[in-house]
């Protein structure tokens, strides 16, 4: 730079701009990261005479509200948000006021590409979509929830009508008369099998699950009862793996499926009707021959569609029923242990 001219005017350069003490480009219009945002600007201003009395009047545009005055030659900003920014200086001497020309440095601070407007318009989507999924996924929630107290609700009410039907106390009781007439020690354990049983569905009817080892003692004292009035016509058969005893499922399953076997199904002394119970590897199997009685069956009103609808909401595992060898199976899965 020459020295002031006849004006006393003082030649300015902006010499060099340093981010983190690293050069950088003086091109125009620069382009710099979100990060860069501690700069600092060098400049110039010779004068021959008194260059003591040399001061730069310099304004970052865009960042300060008015031009400052320094006598240094470089001023350094940090923590610079993105923006468009212009350095400009120019110089004087002493008193004397500076000219209106300055020297210019334009560049551009970056916003990084989370704050960039196509990535807001991402951002935007996605928490729409997220709180779509979220209100849908609830909304099904609360719905199988209110689908599941429902159906807990009618298996309840619909196995307990089961066991309660007038149908089955007409049979017990006829049962219960011919045992007092011809084997009065055994009527008073019918009637104690016979409260026992309904005492039990009294206690599990309010659960949503229950061990399989407790199905299987209310299966039993079903089953006496009925075994009273059909004798060796109807028989039952268990195999039951002993881990498998603490499993769960839904009180009173496996007796609406024995009963179910019992009620729709012809027995004779030739050919007795076999349920066999059989659980292991988490599964429940009820199999008995496929032999369905010729006239109408009376129904419990509470069927396998019931249970399979209700296993929806307990298992991810299916409800199987098929017809096969001639033999009518349904295989139920076991439930863990819940908390």
């Amino acid at each position: 730079l020459d020295g002031a001219d006849l004006s006393g005017e003082v030649p300015t350069a902006i010499t060099a701009m340093f981010w983190a003490g690293e050069e950088l480009p003086m091109v125009p219009d620069t382009r710099l990261r979100h990060d860069q945002d501690f700069l600092t600007f060098r400049f110039a201003g010779r004068h021959h005479a008194a260059p003591e009395n040399v001061r730069f009047h310099y304004q970052l545009v865009g960042y300060d509200e008015a031009p400052k005055i320094t006598r240094d030659r470089e001023v350094g900003y940090s923590r610079l948000p993105p923006g468009d920014y212009t350095f400009r200086v120019k110089a004087s001497v002493g008193d004397n006021l500076p000219t209106d020309r300055w020297t210019e440095h334009h560049f551009i601070i970056q916003s990084p590409w989370w704050r960039r407007p196509w990535a807001i318009g991402l951002f935007v989507l996605l928490l729409t979509g997220v709180l779509y999924a979220f209100v849908r996924v609830r909304e099904d929630r609360l719905r199988m929830r209110d689908r599941i107290e429902k159906e807990q609700a009618r298996f309840q009410l619909e196995a307990l009508r089961s066991q309660v039907n007038p149908h089955f106390l007409f049979n017990s009781f006829n049962t219960l008369i011919e045992l007092i007439e011809e084997e009065p020690d055994k009527a008073v354990e019918h009637v104690e099998d016979l409260s026992d049983l309904f005492r039990n569905i009294l206690t599990v009817r309010d659960k949503e699950l229950i061990t399989l080892d407790e199905e299987l003692d209310l299966v039993d004292t079903y089953f006496k009862l009925e075994q009273r009035r059909f004798g060796e016509r109807i028989r039952l058969v268990t195999d039951v793996v002993e881990e498998a005893r603490s499993l769960q499922l839904p009180p009173l399953t496996l007796q609406l499926l024995v009963e179910n076997a019992i009620k729709h199904n012809t027995a004779t002394d030739d050919e007795p009707l076999v349920v066999r119970v059989k659980a292991g590897n988490g599964v429940l199997e009820v199999r008995n021959a496929d032999r369905p009685r010729s006239g109408p069956a009376r129904s419990t009103g509470y069927g396998l569609d019931s249970i399979r609808q209700r296993y929806t909401a307990l298992s991810e595992r299916p409800v199987e029923v098929v017809r096969e060898g001639g033999e009518f199976i349904v295989r139920i899965p076991l439930i863990e242990r819940r908390p």
